[in-house]
Parts: C-alpha cells; sequence; structure tokens
C-alpha cells in the first residue's frame, strides 16, 4: 500500500485500522495504485520540467549570445558606416537616398540629413543619368554592380568622377551603393596619357631634327661656298673687264644688258646672304627642337636657364612673329640645378599664352592704339632667380585667377586649349622644383606671370 495512504489511515484509525479484505479493502487498494500512479505521472512532470528548464536556459544562453554579436556586428558595421572614406548610403527603390554616412560631408560637402529624401539622379550629371538608369536595371535582373563612373555634383556645384558598387535587397526593398571620388585619378591618368602623347611626340621630333640637320648643314656650306666663289668670280669679272679694249667691251655690251649683269652683281651676293641666314635659321630652330624634345634626366642637373629661354622663343617664333614683337632683358644668372626640359615646357607654354591673350584683345579692341608686346625678364635675387614672362593682352578676370591652374579648365575656344598648360606650369614649378608661381594681371592691360626657382632646393631637399 502506498506510504502516504499507510499515514493518512492510521491517523483517521488510531485504534482499530479498516480490514483490507472486501470492498473496502478494495477501494483502498484503488486508492493505493492511484497515489503511485500520481508519483510517477508527477516524477514524470518533474523530469519534464528539469528538462524543459535546462532547455530554456540553453536557448536564453544561445539567444543572449546571438544578440551580443549582433550588437557587435551593428556597432563594428555603425564604426565602418562612420569612419569610411568611400560615399556609403542606402537608397529605397523610388532611388532616393535613406541615409548617408559621414564621409559625404568631407568629400562633396553635403551634411548627412541634408540628402535623406532626395532622388539621388538628381546629383548626377544629365549626360551621365542614363548611366545610373542602366545601373538600376542590372541591380534589379543581377543584384549587384561593380565599376560604374558618373559625374556627381558636390555641393559647391563642381563636377565629381565617382566609381560606385551596388547591391540589391529584394526583401527589404533597398539598394547599398559604395562610391569613390576617382577625380584625382582621372585627372592623373589624363596627364599621363597627355605626358605619354608629348613624349612619342618629342622622340618623333628629335628624329626628324636629327634628320633635317644633315641636309641643312651641307646647304649652309654649299651656300658658304657660293658665296666666296661668287666674290672671286666678280672679282675675276672686274679683272677681265680692266683688260678688254674699247671695241671689245662695245661687242660685249649686249651680252651684259641681255644678262643684267649689274643687277646680278648687287643682287646674287644678297640672295645668297639671306640664304645663308634662312638656314641659319632652319640650323637654330633643329637645335632648339633637338635639345627640346631631349628627355629629361630623373635626377636634377646645372642648366643656363637665359639659354633655355632662347630656345623656347626661337620654337614658340612661330606663334609669336605675327602677333606681337619680343623683348628680351636677360641677366647674367648662376647655373640652376633643375629639369631643364620640363622647365623649357612651361616657358613654351607662358609665351604660346601670352600671343594667345595678345590675339584675343586685338579682337576686342581693332585697330586700337595700344602696344602688341611680350616681354621676357630673368632676375638673379638672392637665393633664387625669377623668370617674367609678360603681355599686353587681355588680362585675367579675377573670378578667374584662382581657376586657371584646375587641369582642363580653359577659356579658349575648343581646339586652341586644351587646360593643361597652366596646371603643367604650377606642377613642374612647385611640385618639381620647390618653387613658386606669382600672377599679376589686368583687365585689358596684361598680365604678367613670375616664376621663382630657388637655388638651393635641391640640397634642401638632399639634407
Amino acid at each position: 500500500m502506498h506510504p502516504l495512504l499507510t499515514r493518512q489511515l492510521k491517523r483517521f484509525f488510531k485504534d482499530a485500522p479498516p480490514a483490507l479484505d472486501g470492498p473496502m479493502g478494495q477501494l483502498l487498494t484503488a486508492i493505493s495504485d492511484a497515489y503511485v500512479a500520481g508519483d510517477e505521472e508527477r516524477a514524470l512532470l518533474d523530469r519534464a520540467v528539469t528538462e524543459s528548464a535546462k532547455e530554456l536556459e540553453e536557448r536564453n544562453s544561445a539567444l543572449l549570445f546571438d544578440i551580443a554579436r549582433r550588437d557587435r556586428a551593428e556597432g563594428e558595421r555603425d564604426a565602418f558606416f562612420r569612419t569610411s572614406a568611400d560615399l556609403l548610403c542606402i537608397f529605397d527603390e523610388r532611388l532616393r537616398y535613406t541615409q548617408v554616412s559621414p564621409s559625404w560631408e568631407q568629400s562633396m560637402g553635403y551634411s548627412a540629413t541634408s540628402l535623406v529624401g532626395t532622388e539621388c539622379l538628381a546629383l548626377v550629371h544629365p549626360e551621365d543619368r542614363k548611366v545610373g538608369h542602366r545601373m538600376w536595371a542590372e541591380l534589379q535582373a543581377a543584384g549587384k554592380v561593380t565599376g560604374i563612373e558618373m559625374r556627381v555634383r558636390a555641393a559647391a556645384g563642381d563636377w565629381r568622377w565617382t566609381s560606385w558598387a551596388a547591391s540589391y535587397d529584394r526583401g527589404r526593398k533597398l539598394i547599398f551603393g559604395v562610391g569613390r571620388d576617382v577625380t584625382a585619378e582621372r585627372t592623373m591618368a589624363r596627364e599621363l596619357a597627355q605626358a605619354q602623347k608629348l613624349e612619342a611626340i618629342g622622340q618623333l621630333a628629335s628624329g626628324v631634327a636629327h634628320e633635317i640637320n644633315t641636309p641643312v648643314q651641307f646647304i649652309g656650306d654649299n651656300l658658304s661656298f657660293l658665296t666666296d666663289s661668287m666674290k672671286d668670280l666678280i672679282t675675276y669679272l672686274e679683272a677681265v673687264h680692266g683688260t678688254l679694249d674699247d671695241a671689245q667691251r662695245a661687242k660685249l655690251e649686249p651680252a651684259a644688258k641681255k644678262a643684267d649683269l649689274e643687277y646680278l652683281r648687287e643682287e646674287v651676293p644678297r640672295s645668297l646672304s639671306e640664304s645663308k641666314d634662312g638656314v641659319r635659321r632652319v640650323a637654330e630652330l633643329v637645335r632648339a627642337l633637338k635639345e627640346f624634345a631631349h628627355p629629361d634626366k630623373p635626377e636634377l642637373e646645372h642648366a643656363d636657364l637665359n639659354r633655355a629661354l632662347e630656345r623656347s622663343l626661337v620654337l614658340a617664333r612661330g606663334e609669336l612673329k605675327h602677333v606681337a614683337k619680343v623683348e628680351t632683358d636677360f641677366q647674367q644668372l648662376p647655373a640652376l640645378r633643375c629639369h631643364v626640359g620640363g622647365l623649357s615646357q612651361v616657358f613654351l607654354n607662358l609665351l604660346v599664352n601670352a600671343a594667345h591673350a595678345i590675339e584675343e584683345r586685338a579682337v576686342k579692341q581693332p585697330g586700337t592704339d595700344w602696344v602688341r608686346c611680350i616681354t621676357v625678364k630673368t632676375r638673379h635675387v638672392g637665393n633664387e632667380v625669377r623668370v617674367s614672362i609678360s603681355d599686353t593682352g587681355n588680362g585675367i578676370p579675377p573670378e578667374l585667377r584662382e581657376r586657371i591652374f584646375e587641369p582642363f579648365f580653359t577659356t579658349k575656344p575648343v581646339g586652341k586649349g586644351s587646360g593643361q598648360g597652366l596646371p603643367l606650369v604650377r606642377n613642374v614649378v612647385i611640385a618639381q622644383h620647390q618653387g613658386r608661381v606669382e600672377l599679376e594681371s589686368e583687365v585689358g592691360v596684361g598680365t604678367t606671370f613670375t616664376l621663382c626657382l630657388p637655388l638651393e632646393q635641391k640640397r634642401q631637399e638632399a639634407a
């Protein structure tokens, strides 16, 4: 009999416990069996509760771990979102910004909240919006895109080249984009392509100059021979004429008139002299072209800037001679350690710009009485050499003076300016030679560029 039932019977039937036979015994046995069954069920329930509690505890621990891991991942994601230099952003399916990273303010000038709700294509250059539409179509088809480039307007109004990668979450209907400002890289790539093109042209020019040099030399030698021979021939003819009597001279007079001998005696030496001068100029131009096209060495070398300027003036003569007179005022200069090839290109660019500035003023002020002049000066001042190139051209408006050194910025008509001349000036003088560029300009009066090149910059660099 179940112990609990036994205790209860003893408490109620202290003196005479009931007999266990008959109907009462059967009832008590049934009750005892029910107690035993209840104990078994309770034991099973306790075990189930214990196992359930253990399972719940394990699930709770796993859930807490997952929450902690998710919080850590979200914290790392938020930290990356806040600190990444890339242009991170989230769009909805209507291509509107829902969130942008702080890097947008650093790179593009937009605060994180100012763009929320703005359609992203509103910032894209009109010519590149078809690229944006194609990007969205590829996202819908493939779920992700990479390497898409387009121009995006910065807060200041300028256009910046950006490269994009994006993925599309169809479940949340969100687009996650990562952009990078590649304006500097594109500029460098264009400058490199331009430099490679100039290098190829320089090599070609050097080869052509070398081929021209030999025939120019023997033409010059032959002209010198003809000049000297002509002098001897005239001397001989005069001697022959002196030995003839009057009758002989009279017989030769018709032939002399037919040949126009007196004219030939005056003009042939002059023609030979002018031809020699022309050949000298060609030889001068060939030498200048060979030196100009000669590649720079990586290290700085001593060079005579006056000679480099003279060489650039020879090369620019075709641009200058019909536009303005050129005046030079060269002071004796110490040899400067420099990349003379780069500086020669700078001088040539400034001379051509000066000629174009005078042409522009001539168009705006035709027939007016003003001096068309380009002046080139060199000075040794303290520890630096200064080269000034002045023109009496149109001048530069104040609002453009900060932009003239920007790559590809030009006010010249299409085909006449590439926007690379003045950026090259700034790069060569400042980046390569640790110098500076000074600008003085007045609209309608003229412009002066002064290049200040330190004599000791190489030693300072080496120190």
